[in-house]
Order: C-alpha cells, then sequence, then structure tokens
C-alpha cells in the first residue's frame, strides 16, 4: 500500500505526473549512481590510475537490472548507510578483482548528491519544457483578448475597466521572467560532486583536479571550484526558482477559481462530460484543477522551507541537514511539474465568457468610472475639490443603489460643466481602459521576440 499522494494508487496523477514520478524512482536514482561510478572508473583509467579492463567490467556491470534490489534493501535496514549495500551488491556483479576498483578515493555524498544534480537536472528539462507552452497559451490568449473589456479589480472589488487580455499579459510577463531565471539557473547551479570525505579531494592523488573535470564532462555537469558538501546555496536556489514559478501558477489558478464563481462567471476552466463536481449536487462544475494548481504551490512554498534547512551544515559535511534535501528536492520538483502540467491543460481549454464580462461591467450602475468623472470634474473644480464632490455622489449612489449617472446630472455642482451626452462618454467602459491594449502588444511582442532567439 502506499503511503504518500506521490506514490498513491488513487491520487497520484492528481499529485505528479509520471515521467517525474519515473525521473525520481529508486531504479532511476540507482542507475545515476551507477553512472557516477562508471564515470569515475573510466575516467580513472584514462589517466592510468586503474586498469583499463578493470573500468571495462565496472562500466558494463554498471546497470541498474543487474542489482538485486531486496538485497539492498535488506542490507541498508540492517547496516544503517544509504550507499554502501548498493556498492557491495554493485561489487558482486563484477567478475575478478574489479569490484576493488570501484567508488575509489570518493565519498557516499559525491555520489548521492551528483546523483540528485543529474536527477534534478533531468526533471528541470521537462518543467522549463511545459512552461515553455504554457508561456505560448498565454501570449495567445493575450493577442486574443487584447481589446475584450471586463472590471479590473483591487482589494476584492471592482475599480476601473482593463482588458482580460491585459490580466493575462501580466501572467505572461511574469512566466517569461521565470523561463529567463530558468536559463540563469543552468549555466549556474547544475554542479557535479566529487571531493572526498572533507572536500580536499585527497584521497583522488595527484591528479584530483583532471580526474574531476575528465567525470563531470562525461556527466555532463559543471565542475565546482571548491567542495560544496557544506555549501548548499545552488539547490536552495534551485528549488527557490520552483517555489516561484508554483507560487505563480498558484496565482493564476487562484484566480480563475475567483472569476468562475457563479455570481462573477468570467471565466471557467475546460469541462468534459462524465467530470463530477459534487457527490450530492449534480449542478456542481467545480473548478477541480485551477484549485489543485492553488494547493501544489503551497506544497512546494513548505519544501523550500524544508530545502532553506539545509543550508544551516555544520563542519565539513552534515548528515542531519542534508538528510532533509532527500525528501523535500524530490518533491518539489514532482509538485511543480504536476502544477505547470494542470496549468497547461486548464489554459489550453479556458473559458472566457466574454458576454459576461460585459454585464459585469454595469453592475455598479455606472462607478466603475468615477475616476473618469472626477478627473474630468477636475479640469473645471480642481482636483480635489472634484474628488470630495465625487465622492459624496458615489457613495449616495451606493447607498441607494441608483444610477451614478443620473446622480451626477441631478448634482449643480456637476450638472453645470458636463452634459448627459458627455456623461455617456465619461462613463462608457470602453472609452478608459487606458493602454490595456498597448502594453498588451508590448509583451506579447517582446515574448514573441525572445522565443525567436531562445536555443535553450
Amino acid at each position: 500500500m502506499a503511503c504518500t499522494m506521490i506514490e498513491s494508487e488513487l491520487f497520484r496523477d492528481v499529485f505528479s505526473t509520471a515521467i517525474m514520478r519515473e525521473i525520481w524512482d529508486d531504479r532511476s536514482i540507482i542507475q545515476h549512481w551507477l553512472d557516477i561510478e562508471a564515470a569515475l572508473a573510466e575516467s580513472q583509467a584514462e589517466l592510468g590510475i586503474i586498469p583499463s579492463e578493470i573500468a571495462r567490467e565496472i562500466t558494463e556491470k554498471a546497470k541498474v537490472e543487474n542489482l538485486d534490489f531486496t538485497i539492498i534493501r535488506q542490507e541498508v535496514n540492517k547496516i544503517g548507510h544509504s550507499l554502501v549495500p548498493t556498492l557491495r551488491e554493485f561489487q558482486r556483479q563484477c567478475k575478478g578483482k574489479a569490484g576493488e576498483y570501484i567508488h575509489l578515493g570518493a565519498t557516499t555524498q559525491d555520489i548521492i548528491d551528483t546523483g540528485f544534480v543529474l536527477a534534478a537536472k533531468k526533471a528541470f528539462a521537462v518543467i522549463y519544457d511545459d512552461l515553455y507552452e504554457v508561456e505560448g497559451l498565454l501570449i495567445n490568449l493575450a493577442e486574443e483578448h487584447k481589446a475584450t473589456v471586463m472590471a479590473g479589480r483591487t482589494h476584492g472589488q471592482q475599480a476601473l475597466p482593463i482588458t482580460f487580455g491585459y490580466k493575462v499579459a501580466v501572467w505572461a510577463s511574469e512566466i517569461h521572467r521565470h523561463l529567463e531565471r530558468m536559463q540563469e539557473c543552468r549555466v549556474r547551479d547544475f554542479v557535479g560532486q566529487l571531493s572526498g570525505a572533507v572536500g580536499t579531494m585527497a584521497g583522488f592523488g595527484e591528479q584530483a583536479i583532471e580526474l574531476q573535470i575528465k567525470v563531470m564532462s562525461k556527466l555532463g555537469l559543471k565542475v565546482p571550484e571548491i567542495s560544496w558538501h557544506a555549501s548548499r546555496d545552488r539547490l536552495v536556489s534551485v528549488i527557490n526558482l520552483l517555489a516561484l514559478i508554483a507560487g505563480t501558477l498558484g496565482k493564476i489558478g487562484n484566480e480563475i477559481v475567483s472569476l468562475q464563481k457563479t455570481e462573477v462567471s468570467e471565466l471557467a476552466e475546460p469541462w468534459a462530460d462524465g467530470v463530477v463536481g459534487s457527490s450530492t449536487m449534480p449542478h456542481k462544475r467545480n473548478p477541480g484543477a485551477t484549485e489543485g494548481i492553488h494547493t501544489l504551490s503551497k506544497l512546494v512554498k513548505g519544501n523550500l522551507l524544508q530545502v532553506h534547512e539545509a543550508l544551516l551544515q555544520e563542519h565539513e559535511r552534515d548528515g542531519a541537514y542534508w538528510k532533509i534535501e532527500w525528501v523535500a528536492i524530490p518533491e518539489a520538483f514532482i509538485f511543480t511539474a504536476a502544477a505547470v502540467a494542470k496549468a497547461k491543460k486548464v489554459l489550453k481549454g479556458l473559458v472566457v465568457n466574454k458576454q459576461k464580462m460585459e454585464q459585469n461591467l454595469d453592475i455598479l450602475q455606472g462607478l466603475l468610472l468615477s475616476e473618469a468623472a472626477m478627473l474630468h470634474l477636475g479640469e473645471k473644480l480642481g482636483k480635489q475639490t472634484a474628488h470630495k464632490v465625487v465622492y459624496e455622489i458615489s457613495m449616495n449612489s451606493f447607498r441607494d443603489n441608483a444610477s451614478f449617472k443620473q446622480y451626477l446630472l441631478e448634482d449643480s455642482r456637476v450638472n453645470s460643466y458636463v452634459t448627459a451626452a458627455e456623461l455617456d462618454q465619461i462613463l462608457n467602459p470602453h472609452n478608459y481602459t487606458g493602454f490595456s491594449r498597448q502594453l498588451t502588444e508590448r509583451v506579447v511582442a517582446n515574448i514573441k521576440q525572445a522565443r525567436s532567439q531562445d536555443n535553450c
């Protein structure tokens, strides 16, 4: 029986994706360990440190299917070490004395850290590709709805008109910055580890630096300038970026939930026949996917807080803080990937109810354009005086649930300067979206240009 949502037969596809489960699976992680041991042996042979035939045997047997997982698990429980049982089983599979040369000069954390970086690099690529697709969906939506007028809201209340394209362009701009950060992260943070017991590389002999360079080249990782056994900032930086990505997606998901509320009904996540919203209310169309994105964003934030604790390493290596990463890092990648996958699905079929957006513009009976009325009147009365006048009229309109235009026209402080025809233009929300369209077009153009030059 599974004991976590990631492993659950029932719920794993809600909290994870198949490809991310495969990347962080035990067998995949151990294969990374074997790949590192093979790269180490090959590099040592190339430098004349161990015989070439020994390296060939180690490399040939460095396949996870050659190992007996039952034996490894039993040994882990028996001796309480994270890597030695795997190394012993690996040694048993090698012919002759080849097994004696496995892991020569390395320490456990070298192998496990580098294995985690290899997995993280693969997972990072998956998330990047999916987030890149999310960005594409957003700029398409922004372009399509750059002139679709809706109510902008501040503090949960209607404020001024915007376009839906403008709202989406804000999301797209944020996602684009995350993609830029991911590109920077690729350059900086995927660094291997091969430093020995306390990081001095003493166990590798006189050719240690050259050996390290060779091994990292074979693994496709960057070479550290010094051991990072006790410096976890790169990993925290990666998880912080995942938390930023998940946070943005959670914000978008929450916004869609808010705008899907029955009384608003301006957006809706895609729906398919057979999807059930409630066990007792047959009519319900609950925004399950977007709520799920919001949930996952909170979980990734929790993972970041856990990984941040691992910065507090003691001395040259620290097992207590180190092992926090074993739980939090895979979860952060898995939950983020699930959030991105859900966002992609939602945005592909997002329902935009332009008719309801138009209807909702008049819920306040003209008050949505109080700023426009105040600024126009301010040209005659002065801004501060106009604010006082329009404020009083607005509050009366609120109180009486009455037409803002009517109350403006009935007030002698206003009707001396503004006609009914002028007010029709001033209070038309389509005339007061500011630079919504132009700003949207600028964001779309900038992102399209960047995508045309993207080689990542």
